[in-house]
């Protein structure tokens, strides 16, 4: 009888993993039958896949996705976390410089005209007082979340931002050569807005929103007439239902494309009112 040469790996009992030659094994993948030893085991409904079955099938597998276009995750809510932290930040830094960086960040027309065009931006993560800051992360946490994820991070950041700025870009465009205020409520409104246009879409019952958004205006036009404050609030919930009409309403073919145009006409927009101004100042 000639000598062992060592196990047979070509036995049906002993095959080689396909992807590990040196490695004797018994298993084999239920979907392309080829062998697999323990590293390349992926437990499947019955038996084991190799990686590369594993990939195959979660590439063909579709990633669920909003009528809106955001990628549904389970949780969320991070960047709605992220504004509400920038928010009290902004806050508490005023407190302890003593309005320093309230100075730095609120709008205030004379020194835009002044070159000063960042605070068209940082206006809107500005407060009024504790109960402006309460009011806005209250708005935030409870409606905040439920936008982001069914806009998604990034379309959601956009729509804040651009509320923000289009209650700076109204304020400076209107408002007197004096004004100087706080927007982080633009913002938040504008959130508001845009979120009564999403329900609109999903033929969802929007008149608590409005009523909402009726209420605030009001309250913002009566308690701040005279220093014009109330423009932030108009420009806010205008550019606010103006991007939530362009995200809810973008078409599905190319429908990121187009929002992301559509968001970028808006900027410009905002962009060319505030150049108007100057250009006639």
């Amino acid at each position: 009888m000639p000598p062992s040469t060592g196990p047979d790996f070509t036995a049906p009992s002993q095959q080689a993993c396909y992807r590990h030659p040196d490695r004797p094994t018994g298993i084999s993948c239920q979907r392309c039958h080829r062998p697999i030893c323990g590293e390349c085991m992926n437990p499947a409904a019955v038996g084991f896949q190799c990686p590369s079955c594993v990939s195959t099938g979660r590439a063909g597998v579709r990633t669920p996705r909003s009528r809106f276009g955001a990628v549904l995750t389970p949780g969320g809510g991070n960047a709605t976390k992220i504004l509400m932290g920038v928010l009290v930040a902004v806050y508490v830094l005023d407190l302890v410089t003593g309005g320093l960086v309230a100075n730095l960040m609120v709008l205030s027309n004379f020194l835009v005209h002044g070159g000063q065009y960042w605070r068209l931006l940082t206006y809107g993560f500005t407060s009024v007082g504790l109960l402006g800051l309460l009011m806005n992360l209250l708005v935030l946490w409870l409606a905040g979340r439920a936008m982001e994820q069914i806009l998604g991070t990034w379309r959601f950041v956009a729509l804040y931002l651009l509320a923000g700025l289009g209650g700076a870009s109204l304020s400076f465009v209107l408002g007197p050569f004096s004004l100087a205020a706080a927007g982080a409520s633009s913002a938040v409104v504008g959130l508001l807005a845009a979120n009564a246009i999403v329900k609109l879409r999903a033929r969802d019952d929007i008149r608590p929103d409005i009523s909402l958004l009726i209420l605030l205006t009001l309250y913002s036009i009566l308690v701040g007439f005279r220093s014009f404050g109330w423009l932030g609030l108009v420009g806010g919930i205008g550019v606010g239902a103006l991007v939530g009409y362009i995200l809810a309403y973008a078409p599905r073919a190319n429908r990121s494309a187009v929002q992301l145009a559509g968001l970028v006409a808006v900027a410009v927009l905002c962009a060319v009112g505030v150049a108007a101004k100057l250009a006639v100042s």
